[in-house]
C-alpha cells in the first residue's frame, strides 16, 4: 500500500478541556473529535476507502478503523479500545466508550498523534471550594487554541491558548515583568589633542612590533564589544591595548650592523 501522508492538526481541529482544577490553576488536554477523524480519513483516503468496526473483548469495547489505497485492495486495520466517558441518566456510557475507541484507533492509523507531544498545559484560573475538591469559578470558562506550530519530526514547538475573551492564558505572557534592557554606554568619541596623542602612540608601538594594525583593531572590536577604531578605546582598554603590542615577545628583531672595516682590520 502506498505512503499516504497524513496532515497535522490545525488549531480548528484542536479542542481544549479542562482535565483537573486544583486551588488556584488548571490542567488542560488538547483532545481531537470523532468528526475531525472522520473529516481527516475521507480526506486523505476517500469516503469510500476506510470503515470502522466495532466487537467486544472480555467487557471492553473496541473498535477497528480499516483503510485502504483503493477499491481493489484489501483494508488494512488497527485496532484500540475505548472508555465509558459519560455518566449519565441517558444511556449514553457505551455511546463515549464506542466514541473513545474510534478516536484511539484513529491515533493509530496516524491521525492526532501530534498531540502527544503537548506539554503539560496549568494555567492560572479562578476557582472556589467545592467540597474536597476545587472548580472553576467561571462555571462557562472555555478555553480554545489560537496558534500553534510543528518541527519536521511532527512535534509541537509552539502553542497558545486563549479564553473566551481572547486573553492569553497560557504560556503566561510575562512581558510586563520582564526588565527593559539596559541602554548600553556609549564611549564619548576620542578628539582632538588626546587623539593625535593616541595616534602617534599606537603608531610608534606598531613600528616596533610583529602586531599590525589590522590585528589592533579586532583587538578593539573584541574587548570593547563595538566596531570602533583603536584610538576610541576607553581609557583602559587603550593601555592594553599598548601593554599588549609593546610585550617584549611581540618586538621585533633588531638585524645585527656588519661590522665597518676599520674595526676589522
Amino acid at each position: 500500500m502506498e505512503q499516504k501522508e497524513i496532515r497535522l492538526l490545525t488549531k480548528d481541529d484542536i479542542e481544549v478541556k479542562v482535565k483537573k482544577v486544583l486551588d488556584g490553576k488548571a490542567l488542560l488536554l488538547l483532545y481531537k473529535t470523532a468528526r475531525v477523524d472522520m473529516a481527516i480519513l475521507d480526506e486523505v483516503f476517500g469516503v469510500f476507502n476506510w470503515c470502522n468496526e466495532y466487537k467486544e473483548i472480555k467487557g471492553n469495547m473496541y473498535c477497528g478503523v480499516g483503510v485502504r489505497e483503493s477499491a481493489d485492495k484489501d483494508f488494512i486495520w488497527k485496532w484500540d479500545c475505548g472508555i465509558e466517558s459519560r455518566e449519565d441518566e441517558e444511556g449514553n456510557q457505551k455511546k463515549g466508550e464506542a466514541s473513545d475507541a474510534f478516536k484511539r484507533a484513529c491515533f493509530k492509523v496516524g491521525i492526532g498523534r501530534e498531540l502527544y507531544t503537548a506539554p503539560v498545559i496549568y494555567i492560572k484560573a479562578e476557582t472556589v471550594a467545592d467540597g474536597k475538591k476545587h472548580k472553576l469559578k467561571d462555571s462557562f470558562a472555555k478555553y480554545t487554541v489560537k496558534e500553534i506550530q510543528y518541527n519536521e519530526n511532527r512535534e509541537i514547538t509552539k502553542l497558545i491558548i486563549v479564553d473566551r475573551k481572547g486573553v492569553q492564558v497560557f504560556p503566561v505572557n510575562k512581558v510586563e515583568n520582564t526588565p527593559a534592557p539596559k541602554e548600553e554606554k556609549k564611549q564619548p568619541a576620542i578628539t582632538g589633542e588626546k587623539l593625535k596623542e593616541r595616534q602617534q602612540r599606537l603608531q610608534e608601538a606598531l613600528a616596533n612590533s610583529e602586531i599590525t594594525l589590522e590585528n589592533a583593531k579586532k583587538w578593539a572590536k573584541i574587548k570593547s564589544k563595538q566596531d570602533i577604531e583603536p584610538e576610541q578605546l576607553s581609557d583602559d582598554l587603550f593601555e592594553a591595548l599598548i601593554q599588549s603590542i609593546t610585550k617584549p615577545e611581540y618586538q621585533k628583531k633588531k638585524e645585527e650592523t656588519p661590522p665597518d672595516e676599520d674595526d676589522i682590520f
